[in-house]
């Protein structure tokens, strides 16, 4: 007699109640739960896919790292400063940071042609950034002005880089009244000794500044330099105005395509004489020119055919007016020195150079006001000066005495365009009214107060 396990029914109902029945249940609804939930993240996903695909790509978007410096993102680096002082040896603060003599040599080496080592100045920092605190330097970045930095990589391939920030440039415009003097009345509008130069640089010809009036008063429209949002430096001066004693003295930038730029007056004369009377601003007469003079190293009276302006070592040397360098080199008494032929019949010389400014030799062509060196004490010198030469058809002269000849007017159409740019400058200085120093210092208490009430 067959068992009733042979009827698909008594298996069914045995199967239901045996323990393995509880087993695949429960693995059945596990199963399951993981399906359900599977679907919901599918679900999720899909959806999360589709609002990735409705926004930009990330890697589209820029990514800024927050206190970025000379390009680097500073957090990841360790910055050490260190100030340079008079007679420091940039190679032996190297090897003090722990490069060798060969990584010292292939840095200089690649420097050639891309930056002027020895024209570090005292005052400013080195510079070095390491991936670890006390770890050896990887690079190093030297700062000559706010427009450019350079970057020397202290480990392979130790090249050497110049780079240049980027310059935005707004036109501003100012205005001053003299109360005590003229620098302290630009001071009192926040204008920059740059700024000052450049007006008494365009305005020489025609204002005596050293010989200033209370109640003088000026207007200047210029440009301004800004390096990462910080004002860094004046750019050109666009126009001018110093008035005295009712008298109204002018300079008006003029650019003309195929000319040279310049500055002039009202009436299309050149602003700018066509000889500077110094070719070092700021500087003193040590010694004259002289047919006897006592030499101070040489000690017995000799010619003396120039005439010397004492000023600090490495002061900016100035190309008195335009012309073409004939000479630049080193010789005996004269030490390191350059010749400019201005004509057929003027040339001028500068001796005891501490150096010569980047480009400066042989055929060079040069701008009034162009620095061509630096002051030093090299030759025959008893110390930092600028020994000036003035030659006048072959023969040395003193320049102090001489009449020297002014440069030619601008006419026909030139002119015609030259006033057309002039009509609109004086329109922009129309604009800017003049300032006292009261006013002045009254808007910034007014704008102080207003500040200080904002939430």
């Amino acid at each position: 007699m067959k068992s009733d396990d042979s009827k698909p029914q008594s298996r069914l109902r045995r199967f239901w109640q045996s323990p393995l029945r509880n087993w695949i249940l429960a693995g059945t609804v596990a199963a399951t739960g993981a399906l359900l939930i599977n679907t919901l993240e599918l679900s999720k996903t899909r959806q999360a896919a589709a609002l990735v695909m409705a926004q930009p790509e990330l890697d589209a978007l820029p990514v800024v790292p927050v206190n970025m410096r000379w390009g680097f993102a500073i957090d990841e680096f360790h910055l050490f400063e260190d100030e340079l002082r008079y007679g420091d040896v940039l190679g032996e603060k190297l090897i003090k940071m722990g490069l060798t003599y060969p990584e010292v040599a292939k840095l200089v080496e690649n420097a050639k042609d891309v930056f002027t080592i020895t024209s570090m100045r005292k005052g400013k920092n080195l510079n070095f950034l390491s991936r670890e605190k006390g770890a050896k330097p990887a690079f190093m970045i030297y700062e000559p002005s706010p427009y450019e930095y350079v970057l020397f990589q202290l480990e392979e391939p130790y090249k050497v880089s110049v780079i240049k920030r980027d310059v935005v440039t707004e036109v501003k415009a100012s205005s001053g009244v003299l109360e005590t003097s003229f620098w302290q009345a630009l001071t009192d509008n926040g204008l920059s000794d740059e700024l000052a130069d450049g007006m008494i640089d365009v305005l020489a010809s025609s204002v005596d500044f050293y010989h200033q009036k209370v109640g003088d008063r000026f207007k200047v429209v210029y440009e301004q330099h800004y390096v990462e949002g910080e004002a860094v430096g004046t750019g050109k001066i666009i126009a001018a105005v110093y008035q005295r004693d009712d008298k109204e003295y002018f300079a008006f930038r003029f650019d003309k395509e195929g000319e040279k730029t310049n500055y002039y007056d009202f009436d299309g004369r050149p602003a700018r004489k066509a000889f500077l009377k110094s070719p070092v601003k700021y500087s003193r007469i040590s010694s004259r020119y002289s047919r006897s003079r006592l030499h101070p190293i040489l000690k017995y009276r000799r010619p003396h055919f120039g005439t010397d302006y004492a000023a600090p070592y490495g002061t900016p040397i100035l190309a008195v007016a335009e012309g073409v360098v004939t000479e630049a080199g080193h010789r005996g008494g004269n030490g390191n020195y350059v010749k400019i032929r201005h004509d057929g019949s003027y040339e001028t010389q500068y001796l005891h150079m501490r150096g010569f400014a980047k480009g400066i030799r042989r055929g060079t062509r040069v701008a009034q006001g162009q620095t061509i060196g630096y002051v030093g004490s090299t030759g025959l010198a008893t110390g930092p000066h600028v020994c000036f030469r003035f030659w006048k058809n072959g023969q040395q002269v003193d320049h102090l005495r001489l009449n020297l000849p002014q440069p030619k007017p601008i006419t026909g159409e030139i002119l015609a365009e030259f006033c057309v740019v002039r009509d609109q400058l004086i329109e922009k200085l129309n604009e800017v009214p003049y300032r006292t120093r009261e006013e002045i210092f009254k808007k910034k208490a007014e704008l102080e107060q207003k500040k200080n009430l904002e939430p």
